[in-house]
């Protein structure tokens, strides 16, 4: 990739920079609140962003990750039925792979970042705020958010005590109860906050063969935390979490089932997945200076995982144990003056990640082979922005970070016939990642942002191939351009936001089964990614409200050969990246606390692996969810109906013979008690 190509853009930045310097337009000025809104909430930053706050989660019904993302335009995650473990957020065509690479979209939770993707269970629960961040951000964070971000923050305690409960119920015997308090130890200065989270179910599935429902659902998730504030300068929190998740079994059916919800399979499969977390947030502010300190320690554990890979009464399983652990610091820096001509902030970052796996493979009875692998690796990170404030409608910046990764793995694969085969390799590399931008005041009612960068997804090991030359995958690099557009009519009663991208990646990493013993990460050397969102929300009178979304993505391989087959893949679309997605939501509330929504949720056409074949390969579908409720300052209480014409699809397609069903279509009720 050419690193100059950035450089293009400033044909169209210096004008604009020009033309705004002269200009004495200002922009009405833009206020975001922190605190939740009674109406949903449209983002007017000058970045491709979306909020939203405790309640109109709880009023869109969205409890965890998967649901939140299908709200938002261009980003998607991918369901591959095994918990949190394969999991795939993509974002305007770029993503993490389901197992090895570095995240594409970086997960945090007050400031304290998630170490992958396996580990980000997902959870929504006691949140103050979620905020998507749609496009690269290499100096907002410490860990490098490759293709954008998700920042969520918990409700924060006070002096006042805080409790709350809720219990939803629902069909397949589902039931969750969340629970909450919080208040002062010792006014103004000393604080707890404890929230938790049981849910239950039955499974989707049924095996015809056991006669068993083997996706039953049993899941836990706590948190803990103490807020220390001895004087106004200083805010010291320490938290804890700790979730167990007993998904009974992989969701998988076969693709040739009649019954997509029955399965053929002589094996109690198991699934069980547990984090244990903890972090220390000091933040201090002098008269000049605002300092932020981070430290965590997170592990994630899968174990055991016992799958049936051809879901028939004839043997073929695998057993899996993997565990994770991660600690991570974070320093950020920034003047406490906001309004002086240069603004500016940065920060360092450090990771340590650790990952084990055990994999031991039978077919007929016999091992094909076990897999005993680690592999160790260290980021360390140094970021920062630069952004001049002195014209009146125009600000531009800087963005610059630098990345050094090592990657470390110590392989060990056992065959049949005893042969051991050793694989231990090392590496580092070193990536910058600049980004140049500029934010222009159109008029009072519109603002436009655009920006060009370069970014890097680091090379690294795969841990689960026999072939040597398919354990090592090479630094995907992208040059990433967008232009957006924000506006506001009418009184703000019409609100429309657009932006366009296109994207170059050079070594686009593709993850999959190869041969039936190298699940490797490959690289595509050419694709390129374009497209575009359009958000907007319009006041039809008062207390109804009209908001939706629309985004197109098309993501395609310019140059890329199967490295076994030699299939050539060029023109074929990448995969785990629906073409369209989309948004339509009618919204009522009322000030006496009468509430509805009704929206329609569109997912557009997406692959489930490069060759782009109809059996990997999920059409385009469409969900009606129906939310009815009333709402007062003690309590409220929702109807809810997911999936209202129960939508039958596949989140997830493995080998052209397994496959993830969707949810079917959920019926139910939530009580909350607030005091």
């Amino acid at each position: 990739m050419n690193a100059k190509r950035p450089l293009l853009l400033t044909t169209y930045l210096l004008p604009l920079t020009v033309w705004a310097a002269q200009s004495v337009t200002e922009l009405a000025p833009v206020q975001v609140s922190d605190k939740p809104s009674t109406a949903p909430s449209f983002n007017t930053e000058p970045v491709s962003k979306d909020d939203f706050y405790q309640q109109e989660l709880i009023e869109r019904g969205v409890n965890d990750l998967e649901h939140a993302t299908q709200q938002i335009a261009n980003l998607h995650l991918t369901n591959a039925g095994v918990g949190s473990y394969g999991q795939q957020f993509s974002v305007r065509g770029l993503s993490n792979t389901a197992l090895f690479s570095a995240p594409a979209v970086v997960v945090y939770v007050d400031d304290v970042p998630y170490s992958s993707s396996l580990a980000t269970m997902g959870r929504l629960f006691a949140i103050d705020s979620l905020a998507v961040y749609r496009s690269s951000q290499p100096a907002r964070f410490g860990k490098n958010a490759y293709a954008g971000a998700i920042d969520i923050k918990t409700k924060q305690p006070v002096n006042e005590l805080h409790t709350g409960v809720a219990l939803e119920l629902a069909n397949y015997d589902q039931h969750q109860v969340t629970a909450n308090s919080s208040g002062a130890l010792i006014k103004d200065q000393l604080y707890f906050n404890l929230s938790g989270e049981f849910q239950q179910r039955d499974g989707f599935l049924y095996n015809s063969y056991l006669h068993t429902t083997p996706d039953n659902q049993e899941m836990f998730s706590g948190r803990a935390g103490l807020k220390w504030t001895p004087t106004k300068a200083w805010d010291v929190r320490l938290t804890a979490n700790k979730e167990h998740y007993n998904d009974g079994a992989s969701r998988y059916s076969r693709l040739d089932s009649p019954d997509r919800y029955t399965t053929r399979s002589e094996v109690a499969e198991q699934l069980v997945q547990k984090t244990d977390n903890q972090a220390l947030r000091i933040a201090y502010n002098s008269d000049n200076y605002e300092l932020l300190s981070v430290s965590s320690r997170q592990t994630w554990n899968m174990d055991p995982r016992v799958v049936d890979l051809n879901l028939t009464p004839a043997q073929y399983t695998r057993t899996q144990n993997a565990s994770e652990t991660a600690w991570t610091q974070e320093l950020r820096l920034r003047p406490k003056d906001q309004h002086s001509d240069w603004l500016w902030h940065t920060g360092l970052f450090y990771s340590n990640t650790a990952r084990h796996s055990v994999t031991d493979t039978v077919l007929s009875g016999k091992n094909l082979h076990i897999e005993q692998k680690k592999r160790n690796t260290d980021n360390y990170a140094l970021f920062g922005k630069l952004t001049y404030q002195g014209f009146k409608t125009i600000k531009p910046y800087m963005d610059m970070r630098v990345d050094y990764v090592r990657n470390v793995i110590n392989a060990n694969t056992v065959l049949p016939n005893g042969k051991k085969l050793p694989y231990d390799q090392n590496q580092g590399s070193v990536f910058v990642s600049p980004q140049i931008g500029v934010d222009v005041t159109l008029s009072n009612n519109a603002l436009l942002y655009t920006s060009t960068g370069l970014s890097y997804k680091p090379s690294g090991y795969t841990i689960a191939n026999i072939i040597d030359n398919l354990s090592h995958y090479k630094q995907e690099r992208l040059w990433h351009n967008e232009l957006g557009i924000k506006s506001h009519w009418l009184d703000e009663r019409l609100k429309l936001n657009v932006a366009g991208f296109y994207y170059d990646i050079e070594n686009y990493q593709v993850e999959r089964f190869f041969t039936q013993t190298d699940y490797a990460i490959v690289n595509a050397p050419k694709a390129h990614s374009v497209g575009f969102e359009v958000e907007t929300q319009a006041q039809l009178m008062d207390n109804l409200t009209l908001n939706g979304n629309f985004g197109y993505t098309h993501t395609q391989f310019d140059e890329y050969r199967d490295p076994i087959t030699k299939m050539n893949y060029a023109g074929k679309l990448a995969p785990f990246v629906p073409e369209l997605t989309g948004l339509l939501a009618l919204q009522y509330k009322h000030p006496r606390g009468y509430f509805a929504r009704a929206e329609g949720v569109w997912t557009g056409r997406t692959f489930f692996d490069e060759s782009n074949a109809a059996i990997m390969r999920q059409d385009a579908y469409a969900l009606a969810n129906l939310r009815l409720g009333y709402e007062q300052k003690n309590y409220s209480v929702y109807l809810f109906a997911k999936n209202i014409t129960d939508t039958r699809y596949y989140t997830f397609k493995t080998d052209s013979v397994r496959g993830v069903p969707s949810d079917p279509r959920m019926v139910g009720v939530r009580l909350a008690v607030n005091f």
